[in-house]
């Protein structure tokens, strides 16, 4: 049974790295370590880029002396993150005899490419990744100290990634493996050995409802009351929420909610305050001149809408949620945003209606669809504007095509026009649906 398994300390030794290298080679990279995973290991891991960002969040924190462990560590790479960024020594625990060995490949030559990148790595030597049980807290404490040689290691930082159900929209946290309740019970004498509050990371489905994250909050207490604490949502601002964690003690910020937004380039931009509830408006009104945009979706999972609203417009701004659930929350407002830093981390897209659609929508064939965006088109052109991109929600199958129809028309169209000015379609949840066509805000 999986759970007699005893910890085993992996060896990456040159036969270890020789099979991780012929079954899944590491792609050399100068901006992050050579890490070795499957095509199924790399779908459940996180991605260097967010891993190695979060740790960098962590870099000012005053942690407790001590290891970094990850109790199911998978392939290892935000253990890897938080080794490099925090100069510390790792413990990973994975329970999946085909994902240890990777993990344990990963770590070592991880921390020779530290060395190489710092100039200097002591944590390596320190790191091990063990085949065996997380929940055997003894066991692999055991295990570890007598790989190292020491008597009395404690844990600084417990981060957890706990492996849910696959494809499930929604589980549980029974359902999550290993448990937190038993996982943190099993851990308290190594990560808290005095009674103080540890620093942990809690990896956790974002889509989590209220209930469950107070579920969480439960477990958290009943072992540190009232112990600090930050919810935290990471977006990449592609109408999703990318991950959802709770920090708690010395990696816990001031606020108890944050939202971190992650652009492409890896720069993170931070909001942070006190959740409010948000409410579509019951009366909604929408004219020529206003401006509509559609913000990122976790800004209202986050409960942090009105404090962004705050920061992204005026004082005397007037405003209404259009639509307040799904991937494309929809704001009107009666002047354009402020241009922040803020404020444009966490919109896609905002412009100014300039056109309240006539266009009869047919989508049942190419005609029909070339005759759609012939209208759509035309409307544009007369609206000032030289493109028209669809942000309304539609068959993901046949927005390529409406697209490419509406590219067409309007180049055909557009013969007097040459001062460039992009434009936006965005749809109101009427009846009958009411289509907006926006001009973009130029920033």
């Amino acid at each position: 049974m999986a759970s007699l398994i005893g910890p085993v300390v992996l060896a990456a030794d040159e036969s270890a790295r020789e099979y991780a290298q012929s079954v899944a080679p590491a792609s050399p990279s100068p901006q992050s370590p050579p890490l070795h995973a499957t095509a199924e290991m790399r779908r459940l891991a996180t991605p260097w880029r967010i891993a190695a960002s979060r740790a960098h969040l962590i870099a000012g924190c005053e942690l407790p002396p001590g290891v970094i462990l990850d109790p199911a560590c998978g392939s290892a790479t935000q253990l890897v993150a938080l080794c490099c960024e925090l100069q510390l020594a790792g413990i990973g625990v994975e329970l999946d005899g085909a994902a240890a060995p990777f993990a344990a490949v990963n770590l070592a030559r991880s921390s020779e490419w530290s060395e190489s990148d710092a100039g200097e790595c002591a944590w390596g030597d320190s790191s091990r990744v063990l085949w065996g049980n997380g929940l055997d807290a003894d066991g692999v404490m055991a295990a570890y100290r007598a790989s190292v040689g020491e008597d009395d290691s404690r844990i600084s930082l417990l981060h957890i990634d706990p492996e849910r159900p696959v494809d499930a929209q929604q589980h549980t946290l029974e359902e999550m493996q290993p448990r937190l309740d038993l996982l943190l019970k099993a851990w308290a004498p190594y990560i808290s050995p005095d009674g103080e509050v540890p620093a942990l990371i809690l990896d956790l489905s974002p889509r989590l409802s209220g209930q469950q994250r107070s579920e969480v909050d439960d477990i958290i207490n009943s072992l540190w009351p009232n112990a600090a604490r930050t919810w935290q949502w990471l977006t990449q601002g592609r109408g999703r929420i990318d991950r959802l964690s709770v920090w708690v003690g010395p990696v816990a910020s001031p606020s108890p909610i944050s939202l971190v937004r992650m652009a492409k380039d890896g720069n993170l931009v931070t909001l942070m305050g006190e959740a409010t509830d948000t409410e579509q408006s019951a009366d909604v009104s929408v004219e020529i001149g206003n401006w509509v945009t559609l913000v990122d979706p976790a800004l209202l999972a986050s409960g942090l809408a009105s404090k962004w609203i705050d920061i992204a417009t005026e004082p005397a701004c007037e405003w209404q949620w259009l639509r307040c659930d799904g991937r494309r929350p929809l704001l009107a407002t009666d002047s354009p945003l402020i241009q922040h830093e803020i404020a444009s981390a966490f919109y896609s897209v905002s412009g100014e209606v300039v056109c309240f659609s006539s266009t009869e929508w047919n989508m049942s064939g190419d005609e029909a669809i070339a005759a759609t965006a012939a209208g759509l088109a035309e409307e544009a052109i007369d609206s000032g504007l030289t493109s028209l991109h669809l942000r309304c929600s539609m068959n993901p199958e046949l927005q390529p095509k409406m697209q490419s129809a509406i590219d067409r028309s309007m180049r055909r169209l557009n013969t007097e026009l040459d001062e460039e000015s992009r434009g936006f379609l965005v749809e109101m949840d009427s009846t009958p649906c009411q289509y907006l066509l926006c001009r973009v805000l130029k920033l």
